[in-house]
């Protein structure tokens, strides 16, 4: 049975407290590996790069939490979500540029963007 009921409808069953507290785990599971993968960075001339992408990861957590601190329904919440969602959006760029650079490699590339889609799945479901 559960192979017909799909995954949007099962998250939107939960409670609202509990999709916010997935969504911030799975966010935050992403920004910490970012975080350490940036600090790998090994040229020089990335270092700017690398500034980007942890302010993207800080803002994008910041909105999050800001969104999670705020009542159902809330409009600014919704927002927050938003540019939460946003923020995630961005630093997939950043990475991918990264990757172009050849600051980090195909593997933990494809494992960051795979953290990065479950954290945008969780994200989602709590914009609707």
């Amino acid at each position: 049975m559960d192979a017909v009921i799909d995954q949007a409808e099962r998250d939107r069953a939960l409670p609202s407290g509990e999709r916010r507290v997935r969504a911030f785990r799975a966010t935050d599971h992403f920004a910490l590996a970012v975080w350490q993968a940036v600090r790998a960075f090994n040229k020089p001339e990335a270092e700017s790069l690398a500034r980007e992408i942890r302010r993207a990861v800080a803002r994008c957590g910041g909105s999050l939490v800001a969104a999670a601190s705020l009542p159902d329904g809330d409009g600014a919440g919704r927002l927050a979500l938003a540019a939460a969602h946003q923020g995630l959006l961005e630093i997939r760029y950043f990475l991918y540029l990264a990757r172009r650079l050849g600051c980090i490699d195909l593997k933990r590339y494809k494992e960051l963007a795979s953290l990065q889609e479950a954290a945008l799945r969780e994200v989602a479901s709590l914009l609707g």
